[in-house]
């Protein structure tokens, strides 16, 4: 298979010549403004310019790379704060911080990749594997933070990327170097590999990452870090049972898919298999463990797992790695319009102000002018029996994150229904994609007090569905209350009091409990 890595035209006659003398990159390194991230991430993005756009020796080409890396690292990691927990659209300032991210490992690749052609036309190549391992790392590397970053602001990596993952893991292949250990500072053990690093990419979109919150992609990838380890790379053979193994085309530009769903045959000298069975049964383990609540001593798991209900992400984990996800319902275009309330204070807000004067003109899904809450306007796509694809009309100003829960009314119908805000994707005309799942036709806000707290709090009352089998249930904002919490509920002037029996979901935003009745005061 022929390789073709996207690089940077190189200047024969530079008028600044790159700094590859180990003490001037350090006296630069101890100059950077790290108080101001993005501007530490600016400077050192320049000096990564300076050095991929001339020819520099490979030794010193590396060496440099190598020692400006863990600062890159440093600066990366206090950019990200000032993105990862975007509402969706982002904004232009937060978006700033991430392309600065974006540039930041872009350049890296880029100069890895520099190094692995120099590598490769090396006459002399004594001891080339070793070597060939920790460039190849480093670039995969690289390629998995930028796809990291695409995931964090819910857009689609470029199948560019993918092309160029697979070629370097092909490179390594070559070389009999993909299993070969590398040091890396930051992992917990202080060592990775290119066949680790690349598995960790691969799983990384397995687990459709754009269906999670901002703040559970990280800890993902932080699990992965630590997990990834588990899932098997190997060339095609015999698959006794196809659950949990997924077929990666080295020689195309796309993520791995199911191998039950492939509907070419294999090639044997380019496609290879990724198998998650074992990896399925270690988060499954974990699984039990935080069920019982235990820490594993082994920091395979963060130390607050049960605080943070880590194990919700775990379960969505054994969905798409021990199974092959399967459509429950068949998606028909439609061309309307719909209204949309975002979040637990707008939803419940506005299904209270039913009935009051309601400015449904495009706007953001809050307060307007008058001191009433407005919708957003959106476009449909799609419907299911289930939900909806929207996209955001670019007039209309809207903050969504994946978990909140949505009101939403579209032209026929003058009820608004609930809704949870399942995904999300920001297309290549940076228009913003969600999906909606349909949860109940109706619901109440009322103000609740959970275990005689003295402070009333919004909540959403959902009726009993009998014909779906739906009991009624009651969402409030994560952490108000648990199963087993005696709940005080008013509405419409009358107060009951009702225990939570059963948590049905949890997501970023919200817990959702069904309940029974005790008592109306």
């Amino acid at each position: 298979m022929p390789i073709s890595l996207k690089l940077p035209n190189l200047d024969n006659n530079p008028i600044l010549l790159a700094e590859t003398r180990a003490h001037k990159i350090n006296e630069f390194i101890q100059n950077l403004p790290f108080g101001d991230p993005i501007r530490a991430a600016s400077d050192l993005i320049e000096e990564l310019q300076i050095i991929n756009s001339q020819k520099v020796a490979f030794t010193n080409r590396l060496n440099a790379l190598e020692l400006y890396r863990p600062s890159a690292i440093q600066i990366y990691q206090d950019l990200i704060p000032h993105f990862s927990g975007a509402s969706l659209p982002i904004s232009k300032n937060e978006q700033a911080f991430a392309d600065a991210a974006e540039q930041l490992w872009q350049e890296f690749a880029f100069g890895y990749k520099f190094a692995l052609v120099d590598l490769q036309n090396k006459i002399l190549n004594l001891g080339s594997s070793k070597t060939t391992a920790l460039v190849v790392q480093r670039a995969i590397h690289a390629c998995k933070e930028l796809m990291l970053i695409h995931h964090l602001t819910y857009a689609s990596a470029p199948a560019s990327i993918w092309g160029e993952l697979h070629q370097l893991y092909y490179c390594a292949l070559q070389q009999s170097a993909e299993k070969l250990p590398v040091s890396e500072h930051y992992t917990i053990n202080n060592a990775s590999s290119v066949n680790f690093i690349y598995a960790q990419t691969l799983l990384l979109n397995l687990a459709n990452p754009q269906h999670l919150a901002n703040k559970h992609i990280l800890s993902l990838d932080s699990y992965l870090g630590r997990v990834a380890n588990k899932a098997e790379l190997r060339p095609l053979g015999f698959i006794e049972k196809p659950t949990g193994v997924f077929l990666v085309s080295l020689d195309g530009a796309k993520p791995p898919t199911a191998f039950v769903k492939n509907k070419e045959i294999p090639d044997g000298s380019t496609d290879i298999l990724l198998v998650t069975v074992n990896l399925a049964r270690q988060i499954y383990q974990h699984i039990k463990l935080l069920q019982e609540g235990v820490i594993p001593n082994d920091a395979s798991i963060p130390t607050n797992a049960i605080e943070t209900h880590f194990e919700d992400l775990l379960a969505h984990l054994i969905k798409q790695y021990g199974k092959t996800p399967q459509r429950l319902f068949s998606r028909s275009k439609k061309s309307d319009g719909v209204e949309l309330s975002i979040g637990m204070n707008t939803t419940h807000h506005l299904i209270r102000e039913v009935g009051s004067p309601l400015n449904t003109n495009q706007g953001i899904s809050g307060l307007n002018t008058n001191g009433f809450y407005r919708p957003s306007r959106w476009q449909i796509l799609n419907v299911s029996a289930g939900g909806y694809a929207l996209r955001k009309i670019n007039t209309s100003m809207a903050s969504a994150h994946i978990g909140d829960v949505v009101a939403m009314k579209d032209n026929n119908t003058k009820t608004w229904e609930l809704a949870v805000l399942r995904w999300a994707n920001v297309n290549e005309l940076k228009q913003l994609d969600i999906g909606l799942q349909l949860i109940s036709p109706s619901a109440y806000a009322v103000s609740i007090r959970a275990d005689n707290n003295a402070l009333e709090s919004e909540a959403l009352l959902l009726p009993e569905l009998s014909a779906l089998k739906q009991a009624a249930s009651i969402i409030a904002t994560v952490g108000l209350c648990k199963v087993g919490s005696t709940i005080e509920v008013h509405h419409n002037n009358t107060v009951s009091n009702v225990r939570t029996t059963k948590l049905v979901e949890r997501t970023a935003s919200f817990e959702r409990f069904q309940y029974s009745l005790i008592e109306v005061i």
